[in-house]
């Protein structure tokens, strides 16, 4: 049989259907095809007189019904902002049911009882559908770093005979079958900029740019037992080391430009992907969970309703916030989101302190509204701004002089940051476990006893950014090329030596002594004193010990850090060992 025979009868055992035109519907085949089919079916001993299947045919289709299904739950759906912080894709409400629990009903339905689902982000709150549902849960741990081809190898143990699932798309046509011939990719029949996927009229699959229009990607997937291994095999090469982390799935069950699957279509009437804010807005207007806090917020502040919230789009995914930009009359506004539990560690009233003390003063953003007890926050947007180029050094040269004049300012403030305080914060995260780094406790005792050289020459504390790191700097460029630089986010924000600063904005560059030495002159474009400087380079030691410290209290949780980790923790040791060297030879020369 080839791929049309097997969906004609693959209809007639779904919906026994009692005439050519069903059969055409539910094929999606034209009723000439039908035709021609029928006769070779009926010839091959599959179905008889009255389009009824015959033992034959049920002998095959005994052999060929699904017996599991993976649903990728795991990621942010970071497109979904202002409705994902407080709800996965996968649990959002369409037409008055939740989404994934839609999908697992439709599964039910043609028989396929094992489910398993991929979960990362709020994970936990999936965990009900194992007892009203009976599904298994797999947890992707890459899931903040990675896209969803490493979701699927969290269930790569289950591939075979399965369908895969995203849990973002809602089904108004069931693609599910109580048998599957074949394995298949399910693809829109309308097309769509960016898809990535081209179907040939032989139905095969093909991989174009990411910036050509192709057929609209549904991600709806049939695995066959043959299938189901190779795609596993695939997973293992491509995430081997951790690499290939922003592929999708799709990847897997490709060879070259080409899906090893066959494609089946579906029209824009039988399904839709839930992938943007403004996808469900356009979905249900009205559904309860875009009456949440966030929406509620900027309504309420700018006195608009919820047709006047316009261009919603992701900003950037921060370590414990995300935030989003919008528009309303034409002006554009950023929207931070507080991450789950930022209220156990970051004081919002103080930050609402130094925002009231930086008004006025062009040093940071303008913030128009900002939650002191929850954490959200809303400013304008900063027009042809970026991030601060660390290969520029009169880029690198103003953002110090902005650094030194806040510093200069003399802010109030009531919260302390100590290093070494908050190094042995997160060392007691890991609650009596030894550290992965087998040297970190000889490198923790080197960095500890910086505590006198830094007491002894610690500058006067004053209000410290807290969080100085190369995003936090927006460099933008006036139509006379003049530059602005503008300071960000101040919820780290408390009383320090400044130059703990200085050393967090070298720590994040992940640059090297040369690099370190250029910020410091920056700073300092008088003269550094050698007593300074070393002093910066004890900061910098003690930064890469906390940063450290922290990247494997975010490993423990399952978020990956990347290469930031490694290099965080090699700062600690190198300079530890460059301020040991100059601390002597500096003592040495004193002495001559």
């Amino acid at each position: 049989m080839n791929y049309q025979e097997m969906d004609i009868l693959q209809a007639i055992l779904s919906g026994h259907p009692e005439n050519q035109r069903k059969i055409a519907e539910l094929s999606g085949c034209s009723i000439g095809i039908v035709n021609r089919s029928l006769k070779t079916l009926k010839e091959e001993g599959y179905v008889d007189d009255g389009y009824h299947v015959t033992e034959k045919a049920e002998k095959l289709a005994k052999n060929s019904r699904p017996k599991r299904a993976v649903i990728l739950a795991a990621g942010y759906g970071m497109r979904m902002i202002p409705v994902q912080p407080e709800c996965p894709k996968g649990l959002l409400t369409v037409h008055g049911e939740v989404l994934i629990e839609h999908t697992i009903r439709q599964l039910r339905k043609v028989g396929v009882k094992e489910i398993v689902v991929a979960v990362g982000f709020m994970l936990e709150r999936y965990e009900y559908l194992t007892e009203e549902f009976g599904v298994k849960l797999v947890v992707c741990r890459d899931y903040a770093t990675r896209n969803n081809l490493y979701s699927l190898a969290a269930a790569k143990d289950y591939l075979e005979e399965a369908y895969i699932v995203p849990s973002d798309i809602y089904c108004y046509r069931n693609p599910f079958h109580p048998v599957e011939f074949y394995p298949w990719y399910l693809a829109g029949k309308d097309m769509a900029e960016g898809s990535g996927i081209y179907v040939t009229r032989g139905r095969e699959v093909l991989l174009t740019d990411e910036d050509s229009t192709g057929n609209r990607v549904i991600g709806i997937a049939y695995l066959t037992k043959e299938e189901g291994i190779a795609v596993r095999k695939r997973l293992e090469e491509l995430t081997r080391e951790g690499k290939n982390r922003r592929l999708f799935w799709e990847a897997a069950a490709s060879e070259g430009k080409q899906m090893t699957l066959t494609a089946r279509l579906f029209g824009p009437e039988d399904a839709v992907e839930i992938n943007t804010y403004q996808q469900l807005r356009e979905i249900e207007y009205y559904a309860p969970i875009l009456q949440n806090d966030t929406s509620r917020i900027i309504r309420e502040v700018f006195h608009v309703k919820m047709e006047d919230i316009k261009d919603i789009q992701v900003l950037k995914k921060g370590v414990t916030n995300r935030s989003f930009l919008f528009t309303i009359k034409g002006e554009k506004y950023i929207m931070r989101v507080p991450g789950d539990g930022t209220e156990e560690f970051i004081d919002r009233k103080a930050e609402k302190e130094i925002y009231d003390g930086l008004a006025g003063k062009g040093l940071s953003e303008e913030v128009v509204y900002l939650d002191p007890e929850k954490g959200y926050k809303i400013s304008k947007f900063i027009e042809n701004s970026r991030a601060v180029d660390e290969t520029n050094p009169k880029e690198v040269a103003a953002c110090m002089k902005l650094a030194r004049t806040f510093h200069e300012l003399g802010l109030p403030g009531r919260d302390r940051l100590d290093l070494f305080e908050m190094i042995q914060y997160y060392e007691d995260k890991r609650e009596g476990k030894p550290s992965e780094y087998k040297d970190y406790e000889r490198t923790k005792e080197h960095c500890m006893s910086l505590r006198s050289y830094v007491k002894a020459h610690a500058h006067k504390p004053v209000r410290a950014h807290g969080d100085m790191n190369p995003d936090n700097f927006l460099v933008s460029y006036g139509n006379d090329g003049e530059m602005k630089v503008n300071l960000i986010d101040w919820e780290y924000s408390a009383v320090a030596d400044p130059l703990t600063d200085i050393a967090a904005f070298i720590t994040y560059h992940m640059h090297d002594r040369a690099f370190a030495d250029q910020v410091i002159d920056a700073y300092y474009p008088e003269g550094c004193t050698e007593e300074t400087r070393l002093l910066i380079y004890c900061y910098i030691a003690l930064w890469g010990l906390y940063f450290s410290n922290w990247c494997e209290y975010r490993r423990r949780l399952g978020i990956e850090t990347g290469e930031f980790a490694i290099t965080v923790y090699r700062y600690a040791k190198e300079f530890y060992k460059i301020f040991e060297e100059e601390y002597h030879h500096e003592k040495d020369t004193e002495r001559k």
